[in-house]
């Protein structure tokens, strides 16, 4: 159980330390006595905003590991220990709603099938068919991704907690301190991660072709029994024990009580404690990080922005950052990524393309290409519609069974949440807009003036609307502005500011209305499609080549919209003219694959 809990400044800093970690000299003794292994670490703390504060603030153990090398040393991962003296961002980070706006935001178990009610034909056979329920706040994203019952993936957990994305590919075998049950969701019967259960992770990107970016994790119990991610020699291979052992790795040093239980993120995954400070020529917090490797090694390969001449393929988080960079902090998480087990080859991956929706096909297939039964396109990765154990009849939450007509045994594309890659090169990132100016306004304080920048990482639409911004401002003290809101478009764009948000729900308005255009034509292009091959199956005439060419252009249709609209969380806001040409292009594909699906039966005229 952690214990340090101090972070009040240089004095404060001495006297608590010598409390808790029972250190009887000043705080710069036992940051020397760590120097002589960590002298880097130790002079950029020295040169940081966290100047003074002694090593055991944040690794417990410090103060008996420099006379013992094999005492044990654990780094802080929860936020109580960052609250400690950045109170007002913890408090904020922590807060919950189940305030919904209009398209997102939302309160538990608030199914996208309410507003998509074609989707399960448009996905049949994937897992969200069973459940895909809008996504709420940062505070409870580790505990509604446990909740969740389509099934659970190792490469998921690397964005819902920090300290495996900080682990991830470090080489360090981990180790559980404490038996842990886990049970949830999928896993109806529970299991105990025993206490000494070791640990393993890693992405294995020099894997060749199919294993490409393997995600490789090893589990072994006090018993010597182990279970793996991959094919690993002695082990059994099951994902089960894999996810569980590392969500029991997340939670099991965590305080009772602590709300790193339901987030799994910590302050330390976007801030890196050891270098965090103010510039001294801009005045800008620097001191910023990318922990998510797979980002590093996307950025490494495409440039921090790809659709930018001359893109920069490294982040510099120790100086003011750039536009992209910003984006690309975010993008750790909210960005398109190939997780989960694939149901085609069985091999559960970890990759960024790191690329906008109209390259998805390309990049994919050349990185995971695959075996399309009548595609062009060769990709093996996310799945094959109407195909597997989820394209028959189940009982979702609703209790309503479905069932698909429309399979069309083709491999389609997944997407994730690409809200920095939809943001990229839009009027709001070519004003440089950051993510945080919209979504992490400054607030100020009712008593005292205090200004510091707000950690409810919401919608700017909760911001701007009276129930739920002034429940949030009366929950801390904050001031709101004379129209009753805390608006974060005043930033850039002064006042008028209750018209900015019509002006906001009318943009989403119009993309959702095209949306839905798009999802008639993407069902109408799955039946005829379904026609031409069942007609190919009883024997009957067929125009093969067109039928391919049908299922190309509904391949390329449904990425779009599943990519811009289902997955993606703005409902076209991030990026109004690119959706809306996007969706154009959807629609028009959708109404080629139907004509061509249609032609295809056809005969020949002699």
């Amino acid at each position: 159980m952690k214990t340090s809990r101090i972070c009040k400044g240089a004095v404060m800093a001495v006297s608590f330390a010598v409390i808790l970690s029972g250190w009887s000299g000043p705080a710069i003794a036992l940051n020397e006595e760590c120097a002589p292994c960590h002298q880097q670490r130790v002079s950029d703390i020295a040169a940081s905003s966290h100047k003074g504060l002694v090593c055991e603030t944040c690794h417990e153990g410090a103060a008996n590991h420099g006379g013992n090398m094999t005492a044990k040393t654990t780094v802080h991962f929860d936020l109580e220990v960052c609250g400690t003296c950045h109170a007002d961002q913890y408090a904020t980070y922590t807060y919950g709603d189940s305030y919904k706006t209009k398209y997102g935001g939302s309160p538990a178990q608030y199914s996208k099938l309410n507003d998509f009610i074609h989707y399960n034909d448009i996905i049949d056979g994937y897992g969200f068919t069973k459940e895909y329920n809008e996504e709420r706040s940062h505070n409870v994203m580790l505990q509604d991704h446990f909740d969740v019952t389509r099934g659970k993936y190792d490469t998921c957990l690397q964005c819902k907690s920090t300290k495996l994305a900080y682990y991830w590919d470090s080489g360090k075998e981990r180790v559980i301190e404490n038996d842990t049950y886990v049970k949830g969701g999928h896993m109806a019967t529970g299991i105990t991660v025993p206490k000494g259960t070791k640990v393993s992770m890693k992405t294995a990107r020099d894997a060749p072709y199919p294993k490409t970016h393997e995600v490789q994790v090893l589990v072994t119990l006090p018993s010597g029994v182990m279970y793996s991610s991959y094919d690993y020699p002695g082990a059994s291979k099951n994902g089960t024990w894999t996810w569980s052992a590392l969500y029991a790795l997340t939670v099991n040093e965590l305080p009772a009580a602590s709300p790193t239980r339901l987030s799994g993120n910590g302050c330390n995954h976007c801030h890196n404690p050891h270098k965090v400070a103010r510039d001294t020529s801009t005045g800008e917090l620097i001191g910023w990080r990318i922990i998510r490797k797979s980002l590093i090694d996307a950025i490494g390969r495409r440039g921090l922005n790809p659709y930018e001449s001359g893109s920069p393929k490294v982040f510099n988080g120790d100086k003011p950052l750039t536009q992209a960079e910003y984006v690309a902090l975010c993008g750790q998480c909210h960005v398109e990524y190939v997780c989960g087990d694939s149901p085609i080859d069985h091999i559960d991956r970890d990759y960024f393309p790191w690329g906008k929706v109209f390259d998805l096909e390309t990049i994919y297939s050349s990185v995971f290409p695959g075996y399309g039964e009548f595609s062009g396109l060769k990709y093996i990765q996310d799945w094959k519609h109407g195909t597997g154990p989820l394209s028959s009849p189940f009982a979702p939450a609703n209790g309503v069974y479905y069932n698909t007509p429309y399979p069309i045994n083709e491999e389609l594309i997944k997407s994730q949440h690409p809200e920095a890659e939809t943001y990229w090169n839009s009027r709001h990132y070519g004003n440089s807009a950051p993510c945080f100016i919209c979504h992490m306004p400054k607030v100020t304080k009712t008593t005292g003036g205090a200004v510091f920048t707000s950690h409810w990482m919401a919608s700017p639409l909760k911001y701007m609307t009276p129930a739920p911004v002034a429940a949030f401002a009366q929950t801390f003290g904050l001031n709101l502005d004379k129209d009753g809101i805390i608006p974060p478009c005043g930033a850039c764009h002064g006042g008028t500011l209750p018209r900015m948000k019509t002006k906001a729900e009318n943009i989403q308005d119009g993309i959702y209305s095209s949306a839905l255009t798009v999802q008639q034509a993407l069902v109408d292009s799955l039946a005829a499609i379904k026609a031409a091959k069942d007609a190919l199956a009883q024997g009957k005439y067929v125009n093969t080549t067109l039928l391919k060419s049908a299922a190309d252009d509904h391949r390329a249709a449904h990425v779009r919209w599943e990519n811009l609209i289902i997955s993606e969380n703005s409902m076209g806001f991030h990026n109004p003219s690119e959706v809306d040409g996007e969706l154009r292009n959807a629609l028009s594909l959708a109404q080629s694959a139907k004509t061509k699906a249609q032609d295809a039966l056809i005969p020949p005229r002699r």
